[in-house]
This record gives C-alpha cells, sequence and structure tokens, in this order.
C-alpha cells in the first residue's frame, strides 16, 4: 500500500514538472511512464527507493533537465527531499529513462503508518525546482491517493 502511494507520487512529481517545463518552453508535453522501482542503500534507519521513469519526448528539441530538486509531504508531514543524481538529455522525437531516488527514513513512515492505515486515502504534495540550463522552472503537485 505505501509502495503504491510513493509509486504514485513518484510518477505525478515527474508528470508535474514536465508538463510545467513544456507548457513554459512552448513544446509538447513529454509521456512518462514508470518502468521500474528498486531499493538501495538500505539501513537500520531508512533505505532509497529509486523511480525509473521512461521519457518520451514528442518534440523537435531535445529536453535537457540539470536536476529535479523535490521535497514529498505525505498527510501534511515531510517524508523525504532528494535531488537528482545527474543530468539528463531527453533527445528530440526519442526517449531517456530518469532515476528519481526517493529516500525514506523508516521514522518518518512508522510516525504515521496507523493514520494511513485506518484512512481510505492519503493527501499527498510535492514541491521543488527544475534546473535546465537556462532557468529554474518551480512546481507544486497536490493531490490524494485512494489506498482501497
Amino acid at each position: 500500500m505505501i509502495n503504491k502511494t510513493l509509486s504514485f507520487i513518484a510518477m505525478a512529481g515527474a508528470c508535474l514538472f514536465l508538463t510545467n517545463c513544456a507548457s513554459l518552453l512552448n513544446l509538447e508535453k513529454p509521456e512518462v511512464n514508470l518502468q521500474r522501482v528498486s531499493v538501495r542503500d538500505t539501513s537500520l534507519t531508512g533505505t532509497t527507493l529509486v523511480f525509473v521513469v521512461k521519457v518520451d519526448n514528442p518534440n523537435n528539441r531535445e529536453i535537457k533537465v540539470k536536476e529535479i530538486d523535490y521535497k514529498v509531504f505525505i498527510s501534511g508531514k515531510e517524508i523525504s527531499h532528494a535531488r537528482t543524481e545527474k543530468p539528463v538529455d531527453v533527445p528530440a522525437k526519442g526517449s531517456s529513462e530518469v532515476e528519481l531516488p526517493l529516500p525514506v527514513k523508516y521514522s518518518s513512515l512508522f510516525e504515521n503508518i496507523g493514520d494511513i492505515l485506518l484512512a481510505r486515502e492519503v493527501a499527498y504534495k510535492i514541491i521543488g525546482d527544475a534546473k535546465l540550463s537556462f532557468i529554474d522552472i518551480p512546481f507544486t503537485k497536490e493531490g490524494k491517493v485512494e489506498l482501497r
């Protein structure tokens, strides 16, 4: 259930970021699809979930993303602050895979686990900045994920 919520949040963040970029630069909206989720850097206090999304660029020009810096909130509490680890170029009329790391401290999840398990839906919020070579684009996305 938590994995489903986090997958949705990662996809929403990637879509929101790319949609904002497209509208600002007068580009067509890229398509974003979740490819896989992996776990790395697991310790006694937390882990990092890595969401790999495939970005298809329908435009005649390349999209260059230097960095995405973002915070994820669930039920009003910050559960993670992260940034992409390397720049990504999405070629014109092509696609690229983008890794979105999401470090999660177990303590931040367990603080709300009772409320999350009993709730029918969980509120989320993603805020951040996308840094392109010539401009920073702030973004915010809020919503709810139905759990049942």
